[in-house]
């Protein structure tokens, strides 16, 4: 693609939109950026890139913005019924997100993840078993690494492994991973998709346009998935926890076993596998498959799995202080992340959760406090919700701590704990009603743990 002298509109100065300018400034791309917040929100970044040439526009969507424009590039964070692109698009304009452009532009295979839950441990799995193998690998998309620099950076011999949330799917066209995977999904994001169907329908977007020489990996025992199964133009290769499968990924006396092309291979006794939890045997499910249909040696795979750590913020050792073991799980950003987190912990919790609101119900995860959480430490945005929904199923009110700060939250836990006792950070709600992000969130909170006397 020949961007040299072009008009392009990068939607949203965030992490995508820096990294989109960044790589446009390389293709001698005239480049005009338009966020939705206050100039002064931006601090020295817009210096840095006005002395580069790059027009910013902010708070409402002008002509002068969108006249002469070939492309608007949108980040995640700019929803399809936003002004910039009901009005690019009733202008003609060709729209396109991140990762779509970041498709256009790349030169290596992309293998994609998707998900409500255990993305981020899949992704960085499967980067890891990758790199194992002596691939260059780059990990990169929703993780935090962005897709469209990965893209710029990477040659043909190399892979990217990529992160995608429902969010960047809503804006492809052409992307067309060689492998993709879902992991799962359960309700999350319906105040920006509206119904749990719309959120279905663009996970599945993730192979719409894969052909047949090509595999999507997907959860044979998610209700949500089994209607994607039909829609697939490309091969189909199930995972199952709960039965065997004669072509697909299972478990067979406590061993993940794939089984292709009437052959069977052992992968790994699933107690071997690093990381705690049902979830991340599910995780390491789909890592490995994905990686059986990349070729890569089975000896390779098996053993990452068995030294790979994961990743920081999920379900996370923080420290133990006088017998009490504290975990950030801060990427537990809705009830089913933090179910399975709250079914991973050993022994009693004592559970910090509330955050964003995102329009979901609360009630699967009070139930699943039953003889688990033994005091409930709510804050933010959703306190009031969980602590209605956790009555309702039989909470006691008597076990529940209403405070205002991180810092609070981790001190009347410390107050409340006994040796043996679980301090879980497991939100079940996004963090940006108080934080600027999960890791901002999950650092605070190590940081307070990192302060406790014991």
């Amino acid at each position: 693609m020949d961007f040299c002298g072009k008009k392009i509109v990068v939607a949203g100065f965030g992490l995508s939109g820096k990294a989109l300018c960044r790589v446009l400034l390389m293709l001698n791309a005239k480049i005009f950026v338009f966020d939705s917040k206050d100039e002064d929100k931006f601090g020295d970044d817009l210096k840095e890139f006005r002395e580069k040439g790059v027009t910013f526009c902010f708070k409402d969507v002008t002509d002068e913005l969108l006249n002469g424009a070939e492309m608007v590039i949108v980040s995640p964070g700019i929803s399809v019924d936003s002004d910039i692109v009901v009005l690019s698009k009733s202008k003609g304009i060709d729209v396109i997100g991140e990762v779509e452009f970041a498709y256009r532009l790349s030169k290596a295979p992309i293998y994609a993840i998707t998900g409500t839950n255990g993305k981020t441990t899949t992704t960085s799995l499967l980067g890891e078993i990758f790199k194992a193998s002596g691939v260059k690998t780059y990990v990169a998309g929703n993780i935090g690494y962005p897709l469209v620099e990965a893209a710029i950076n990477a040659n043909a011999e190399d892979v990217i492994v990529a992160e995608i949330s429902s969010f960047q799917l809503e804006t492809i066209k052409e992307f067309k991973p060689v492998i993709s995977a879902i992991i799962n999904i359960t309700p999350d994001h319906l105040n920006r998709h509206k119904t749990l169907e719309n959120y279905i329908e663009i996970k599945g977007r993730i192979f719409e346009n894969q052909t047949a020489d090509q595999f999507t990996v997907l959860n044979y025992d998610d209700k949500n998935i089994s209607s994607l199964f039909k829609k697939a133009k490309c091969n189909v290769f199930p995972f199952s926890r709960n039965r065997a499968l004669e072509h697909g990924t299972y478990l067979e006396n406590g061993k993940i076993v794939i089984s292709a092309d009437g052959e069977k291979s052992t992968i790994i006794d699933i107690e071997d596998i690093y990381i705690p939890g049902n979830h991340n045997v599910e995780n390491a499910m789909v890592a490995s498959t994905m990686a059986y249909l990349a070729g890569i040696d089975i000896k390779v795979i098996s053993e990452t799995l068995r030294t790979f750590k994961g990743v920081e913020h999920r379900i996370e050792f923080v420290r133990n202080v006088n017998g009490v073991k504290y975990y950030n799980d801060s990427k537990g950003t809705n009830p089913d992340a933090a179910i399975k987190a709250i079914e991973a912990m050993k022994g009693p919790i004592i559970l910090i959760a509330g955050g964003y609101d995102k329009g979901v119900s609360f009630d699967e995860f009070t139930a699943s406090f039953k003889g688990r959480v033994k005091k409930l430490i709510l804050l933010g945005e959703t306190k009031d919700l969980i602590y209605k929904s956790a009555i309702k199923e039989g909470y006691s009110e008597d076990d529940v701590i209403f405070v205002e700060s991180i810092d609070d939250a981790v001190y009347a836990a410390y107050n409340a704990a006994k040796p043996g006792d679980n301090v879980l950070l497991s939100p079940a709600c996004a963090s940006w009603d108080m934080f600027r992000n999960y890791e901002e969130r999950g650092r605070l909170f190590k940081d307070a743990v990192n302060s406790l006397r014991g």
